[in-house]
C-alpha cells in the first residue's frame, strides 16, 4: 500500500492531515514518529476440517493494534500562539464525538486507500522535553485496514455459468464480502462450494419450505456485518440457523477467488461487492 499522507477524522470531520513524503513548515502538527502500522503476530486459528483432504482450514487473525502518534508542536507564535493552544485544539478535535472513535485514513496522492478505527487510550505530553510534542496511542480492535469505498460488481460483470471467478488484485488480506441475488424458480436449498463435485468445503442453506420464486438472497460474511436473510415481499425471513453444520462461510482472498454455485442456473445476479482489506501499510 503506498500512502503519502496520513489524516485524523473525529466525528466524520477531517481534524489533522499530515504529510509522509514533504515537509510543511507551516503545519501546526509535524508527525515524528508512528509505529504500530505492520502485521504483527498473525494467529492461526482452526474452523474447520476440508470434506475430502481432511485438511485443517485456518483463519489468520491478529489481536488488537495499538498504533501510536507522536507530534511535534509547531504553534503559530506571530499570531500570539502558544503550544498548550495547539494541543487543546487536538484534544477538542479528539473528544468532539460521543462513541470516542476515530479514524485513521490513509491516502495516496489525494485518494483514501484504507482507513482504520480505533480509540485513543493515551494522550501523552512530555510538557520538559526540549522539543514539544504531543504522542497519542489508538487501540483498534479490528486491526485490519479497510478500503472506504466498496469495489462493486454489477450483474454484467459477474458469470451465469461456473466457475464464478472473482478477482481482488487490491487486498493483502482474506475478507469478505456482500451479495444479493433473486431466485427465478423455486430451490429446495442454496449450496456455494470450491469444486463441482468432490468438493472440500461447501456451504449450504435449506429453509423451511426451500426458497420460492422471487425470493431475494442477501448474504454477507463481512468482518462485524455477517448476516443471511432473504426478502420475500414484504417479509423478512433470517437464515442464519437453517446453515447446514458442516458449513464453511465463503470469504475472498488477495488475487482470484472461485466459487461453484450449485443452483447457478435458478437465480439471477443482483450486485456483490467487497471491501478491500490490508494487514499493514
Amino acid at each position: 500500500m503506498r500512502v503519502t499522507e496520513v489524516s485524523i477524522y473525529s466525528n466524520n470531520v477531517e481534524a489533522i492531515t499530515f504529510s509522509l513524503s514533504k515537509s510543511d513548515p507551516f503545519a501546526r502538527f509535524l508527525a515524528r514518529n508512528m509505529v504500530g502500522l505492520d502485521s504483527e503476530d498473525l494467529v492461526p486459528r482452526f474452523y474447520g476440517f476440508g470434506l475430502k483432504t481432511k485438511t485443517k482450514f485456518y483463519d489468520f487473525a491478529m489481536k488488537p493494534r495499538d498504533i501510536l502518534i507522536q507530534f511535534v508542536l509547531n504553534p503559530r507564535f506571530k499570531l500570539d500562539e502558544s503550544y498548550s493552544d495547539v494541543r487543546d485544539e487536538l484534544y477538542r478535535a479528539i473528544s468532539a464525538v460521543r462513541t470516542g472513535q476515530i479514524a485513521l485514513h490513509f491516502n495516496s496522492g489525494g485518494t483514501t486507500v484504507a482507513r482504520i478505527l480505533g480509540l485513543i487510550t493515551k494522550f501523552e505530553v512530555p510538557h520538559f522535553s526540549p522539543l514539544p510534542s504531543v504522542q497519542i496511542t489508538v487501540r483498534c480492535d479490528d486491526p485490519v485496514f479497510r478500503a472506504v469505498n466498496p469495489v462493486l460488481l454489477s450483474p454484467s460483470q459477474l458469470q451465469t455459468t461456473n466457475p464464478i471467478i472473482i478477482g481482488d488484485s487490491l487486498s493483502t488480506a482474506p475478507h469478505g464480502f456482500k451479495m444479493q441475488l433473486t431466485f427465478k424458480a423455486a430451490r429446495p436449498s442454496f449450496t456455494i462450494q470450491d469444486e463441482a463435485t468432490n468438493p472440500d468445503w461447501k456451504f449450504t442453506v435449506t429453509p423451511a419450505g426451500g426458497f420460492l420464486n422471487g425470493d431475494i438472497l442477501n448474504y454477507s460474511s463481512e468482518y462485524a456485518d455477517k448476516y443471511l436473510y432473504i426478502t420475500r415481499g414484504a417479509s423478512t425471513i433470517y437464515l442464519v440457523d437453517k446453515i447446514s453444520p458442516e458449513s464453511i462461510w465463503p470469504i475472498l482472498f488477495p488475487g482470484v477467488t472461485k466459487f461453484h454455485f450449485l443452483d447457478i442456473a435458478y437465480f439471477n445476479w443482483n450486485k456483490l461487492e467487497f471491501y478491500a482489506a490490508y494487514w499493514g501499510v
